[in-house]
C-alpha cells in the first residue's frame, strides 16, 4: 500500500465533505485499511490525529465564514458539526484565543490550519519521504544477519552511505552496542508491521568478510549512482546477469558484502 497517496486521499475526502459526518473508521473504509493503522499512519505522515486535523479544518474555515459572511453564529456552529452555541464558543476559543462574538465584532486576525499536502508536510518533517526520491531506489525485501565490533560506526555507514534509517536497541554494560536493526524505511513505520521487514539485524561481533546480504531491490542502478555520489567507491557496477537480472555489490565499512539484485 502506498500510505503517502492514501492518507492524501483521505485528506482530499475530509476537504470535500468536511460539513458531513467524518470519523477514522469512515475514512479508513476509503482505502481498505483498518482504523488502527490508518490513525497512525495519518499521525505520522501529518504529524497530527485524523481527529485534530477536522477539528482545526472546521474551525479554520468556521473563522473564516464568521469575518466574511453574515451568516448566524449558531448556523455555523452546526454546519461545522457543533449542536449548541456553548460547544462551538468552548472549541472557537481554544483554537482562536478569542469568542466568535468578539472575533466578528472586533474583526479579530484569527489562527489558521491549512490544508495538508502530504508530500509537502514530510519535507520537512520527521520522515523525510523525500529522501526515497533523492536515493532512487527501494528495497523490496531482505531480513540479513550482520555482524560488527563499532555498531556506531557501522549504523552511521549505512545512513550515510546507503541512505537507510536505524538504530541501536541494545548495549552492554560499557555502553557498546550489541543489538540493533538498519532498515531501508524510517524506523517509525517499520514498526507498524504493514509490510515485510526490509532491513538487516545487527549483532556484536567479528565481521563476516563475505556475502552477508542478498537483496531485492527496486532501482539496482540508481543504488550505484547514489552510493557513489556518497564518496563510497567499493561498489561494484550493476551487470546484467544470464538469468536476465540486474546486480552489484557492495562492499561494507566492515569489509562485509551486500550483493543487491534487481
Amino acid at each position: 500500500m502506498d500510505w503517502i497517496e492514501n492518507v492524501q486521499k483521505t485528506i482530499d475526502y475530509i476537504e470535500d465533505n468536511i460539513e458531513e459526518e467524518l470519523d477514522s473508521y469512515i475514512l479508513a473504509e476509503k482505502i481498505y485499511t483498518s482504523s488502527f493503522y490508518f490513525q497512525r499512519m495519518f499521525t505520522i505522515l501529518c504529524e497530527c490525529s485524523v481527529g485534530e486535523y477536522i477539528r482545526n479544518r472546521r474551525l479554520t474555515l468556521a473563522g473564516y465564514e464568521l469575518l466574511n459572511n453574515g451568516s448566524s453564529i449558531l448556523n455555523i456552529a452546526i454546519r461545522y458539526g457543533y449542536e449548541t452555541n456553548e460547544s462551538f464558543t468552548r472549541a472557537f476559543c481554544r483554537f482562536h484565543g478569542v469568542t466568535p462574538l468578539i472575533a466578528r465584532k472586533n474583526k479579530v486576525r484569527l489562527n489558521t490550519f491549512l490544508r495538508i499536502s502530504v508530500k509537502s508536510n514530510l519535507s520537512g518533517g520527521k520522515v523525510v519521504m523525500n529522501d526515497f526520491s533523492k536515493r532512487g531506489y527501494v528495497v523490496k525485501e531482505t531480513g540479513a544477519i550482520y555482524y560488527t565490533q563499532d555498531m556506531d560506526k557501522t549504523l552511521k555507514w549505512f545512513k550515510d552511505i546507503l541512505g537507510w534509517y536505524g538504530q541501536i536497541d541494545a548495549r552492554d554494560e560499557d555502553s557498546v552496542g550489541s543489538y540493533g536493526c538498519v532498515t531501508n524505511i524510517p524506523i517509525e513505520i517499520e514498526e507498524l508491521h504493514i509490510a515485510p521487514f526490509t532491513g538487516i539485524h545487527m549483532f556484536k561481533g567479528d565481521p563476516l568478510p563475505m556475502m552477508v546480504a542478498f537483496m531485492l531491490v527496486q532501482g539496482v542502478e540508481q543504488l550505484y549512482e547514489f552510493v557513489k555520489m556518497n564518496g563510497w567507491n567499493q561498489i561494484t557496477e550493476a551487470i546484467t546477469e544470464p538469468w536476465g537480472g540486474k546486480t552489484c555489490e557492495v562492499t561494507t565499512i566492515d569489509g562485509s558484502i551486500l550483493k543487491f539484485f534487481e
